[in-house]
């Protein structure tokens, strides 16, 4: 008779609190449709032992792999520590993925079972997948991706030892950096991926804290921020940039003398205007992270001056070491500029099943992030700029290539480039597309199919049509500073 599969560290972690605090709040929502519920530490325990026998009864077992579609549903985190207690490994999907994009993920991941979060909620054998997947790390808890191109997929393995290595750091950090331990974690954001599900949930039982699912934040609801962060006692909080625009823009002040969480923001740029505005308004430092998901979530936890008010530096990294990089190759020494590179334990080991994107990113041990970063003579790091064709839009890692090639599969399209743009210190990016001579589509068209295909949040803001052939390198190489300047053209046109 095979031997139960063993408890690996996150699972062991969620358990332990259930045995040590049985009755303390994990998961509190303040957000409809559970607004009003809670869930116990034995209650997420408990739920996930019914769910585990659910899904062993499907045939999911030890190696399983199940394509999870997130929300924020009262069995989320029970499914999860479900998967984890069988030994499965949870492919992240994004319920606001297109079609297509759903469906790479899914084949690449070679994923044989199917979780739906936002439907019934009940486990699926898929028919065919799995045969031929490559293998993952041992203990891999969930595979997440970076993007989901046909070209160039790129599957995050998170193990649970990484994982849980990161999330022990993460607490320290926080509770350094507040000056005691958060007990509550305000979750702003809809569950869409890692980035979201380690900053709020898998965080949590790691700094033996509560998650509270907030409402999330809109223009909508930011108004009365504030106040459901001091309602439920919230003590720390993740606001991506585009999360602190609205804040600064229509929530009411703080109650004097109320609950003063810990506010980091990071997974874009913030601009020193949205930082300063933050903190006059609610006289709160706001905490510059930087993290990549390569390295299982935060790497450096921001930086505060003499006055104890937040700066744009993303301060020194916890856990791992980092170096820069020239443009010659050569390794910066004292104060400089370069490519961050960054090494240690958590790093992933390798892209799931795509050994040219893995030798590319690494410099014998060191991982090659593709941000320009300075170092001042004190050690301090702050982000200068990115050098990988990436836009961070919304929390998202969007590859230019992965809306290029999904334009390119709608009828009609002959060449396309994404463009990144800047808009009010928040990133997006637009599309230029060249149409065959003898096509009726119109760029409305192309623009309504890269919504459906690639989700709303992937999909480039503006398509602009251009007649003459995109700017290029070579014969297959877009020239990128070129394609920026033609949009500069084609959007500037007849403005005065």
């Amino acid at each position: 008779m095979p031997s139960a599969p063993a408890v690996r560290e996150l699972a062991a972690r969620y358990l332990l609190r259930a045995e040590e605090a049985p009755e303390a709040d994990a998961i509190v929502y303040a957000r409809s449709p559970f607004e009003g519920r809670s869930l116990s530490w034995a209650d997420v325990a408990e739920r996930s032992e019914r769910l585990m026998r659910d899904y062993r009864a499907t045939g999911m077992a030890a190696g399983s792999r199940c394509a999870l579609t997130l929300a924020d549903h009262l069995d989320m985190i029970p499914a999860l520590l479900a998967l984890w207690r069988l030994d499965a490994t949870a492919v992240l999907i994004d319920p606001a993925w297109g079609d297509r994009l759903r469906t790479n993920v899914v084949e690449h991941s070679g994923a044989d079972f199917a979780l739906d979060m936002t439907g019934p909620a009940e486990a699926v054998r898929l028919r065919g997948s799995g045969r031929f997947a490559a293998p993952l790390p041992e203990g891999t808890a969930m595979l997440g991706y970076t993007s989901g191109s046909t070209g160039d997929p790129k599957g995050i393995p998170f193990t649970h030892s990484k994982l849980a290595l990161t999330m022990h750091y993460s607490a320290a950090a926080c509770t350094y950096r507040h000056g005691a331990r958060p007990r509550r974690i305000g979750c702003n954001a809809r569950l869409s991926g890692s980035g979201v599900l380690n900053l709020n949930y898998t965080w949590a039982p790691f700094g033996d804290a509560a998650t509270v699912v907030l409402p999330e934040l809109t223009l909508s609801t930011a108004r009365s921020y504030w106040r459901a962060v001091e309602e439920f006692g919230v003590e720390q909080a993740y606001l991506f940039p585009a999360q602190v625009e609205m804040v600064n823009q229509v929530a009411l002040p703080r109650s004097p003398g109320g609950t003063a969480p810990l506010c980091l923001t990071g997974s874009a740029p913030v601009s020193a205007r949205l930082q300063a505005r933050f903190e006059e308004r609610f006289g709160l430092p706001l905490v510059n992270c930087f993290g990549i998901s390569e390295a299982m979530c935060t790497i450096f936890f921001g930086h505060l001056d003499a006055s104890g008010s937040a700066t744009t530096d993303i301060g020194v990294p916890w856990l791992l070491q980092a170096r820069l990089v020239d443009e010659d190759g050569a390794v910066v020494s004292g104060a400089g500029e370069g490519e961050l590179q960054l090494s240690g334990p958590t790093l992933l080991d390798h892209y799931y099943n795509n050994e040219a994107a893995t030798a590319a990113a690494y410099d014998g041990r060191w991982f090659r992030t593709g941000d320009i970063v300075r170092r001042n003579a004190d050690g301090v790091y702050r982000i200068a700029g990115r050098r990988k064709h990436v836009v961070m839009k919304g929390g998202f890692s969007i590859y230019l290539n992965e809306v290029e090639e999904a334009a390119l599969a709608v009828p009609g399209v002959l060449e396309a480039a994404a463009v990144p743009l800047l808009t009010h210190d928040l990133e997006d990016l637009g599309l230029l597309v060249r149409l065959h001579a003898d096509s009726a589509a119109t760029t409305t068209d192309v623009h309504a199919a890269l919504r459906a295909s690639l989700g709303v949040q992937r999909a480039p803001s503006r398509v602009v049509r251009v007649t003459e052939p995109l700017p290029r390198t070579g014969p297959e190489k877009l020239d990128r500073r070129a394609c920026e300047q033609r949009w500069t053209t084609e959007t500037t046109v007849g403005v005065r």
